[in-house]
């Protein structure tokens, strides 16, 4: 099992697929739009590949003021979202505002350090936007399911209210989900691996 260093058109096709396991196609952006997010904002999607397939995949992204509004607001389904509503930080905003828009892993990869990598990947990435003098000021997420939703709580985020299209929208700042990530997903010592599904609810479980 490794982190994906570069991403193609086939691996985002390998994600479609991952995600109809687990939701709705309402919920799911098509292959070629996440490529083409992922050409704007290289930093935004990470993705674990294990038999040369995608296994897990998480995308944050920095959205407009006015996206991420609609998103707190509930009348925003990121299904639809295309790179104009990506921030693209050509001309530095003073404030970032990010979006956990999905995260998957395949279940036999649930408790891997699948998703371990992909969060301490994304605090490393948020850490530099922060270093770099932008403030970021929230996180905010959609959860669909009930795991998404614990997902959401083990994050230290609170949650704001339902959607106009079903899901529940959670948010937090900045620092309560760095700690919340460095005490609940720890990266481990041993190298990327996978480990077998047991019979007990998954901690890392995040659909």
């Amino acid at each position: 099992m490794k982190k994906l260093a570069q991403l193609q058109l086939e691996h985002f096709q390998q994600m479609e697929q991952l995600e109809l396991q687990y939701y709705s196609a309402d919920y799911i952006t098509p292959s070629q739009e996440s490529y083409n997010w992922y050409h704007f904002r290289p930093d935004s999607i990470v993705a674990i590949e294990a038999d040369n397939r995608v296994v897990a995949f998480m995308n944050l992204l920095p959205v407009k003021r006015h996206v991420y509004e609609q998103i707190v607001a509930g009348r925003f389904n990121d299904s639809l979202m295309t790179t104009a509503d990506i921030e693209d930080f050509k001309q530095p905003p003073d404030c970032a505002y990010y979006f956990l828009s999905c995260v998957v892993v395949a279940d036999t990869y649930r408790k891997s350090a699948a998703l371990p990598t992909m969060l301490h990947h994304y605090l490393g990435v948020l850490d530099s936007v922060a270093k770099s003098g932008i403030r970021i000021h929230s996180i905010v997420m959609e959860a669909v399911t009930a795991a998404g939703n614990r997902f959401a709580k083990r994050l230290g985020m609170r949650l704001l209210g339902e959607s106009n299209h079903d899901s529940h929208v959670y948010e937090c700042d900045y620092a309560t989900f760095k700690r919340h990530v460095l005490v609940r997903y720890p990266l481990p010592d041993a190298p990327l691996k996978q480990t077998k599904k047991t019979d007990s609810h998954a901690a890392d479980d995040p659909q």
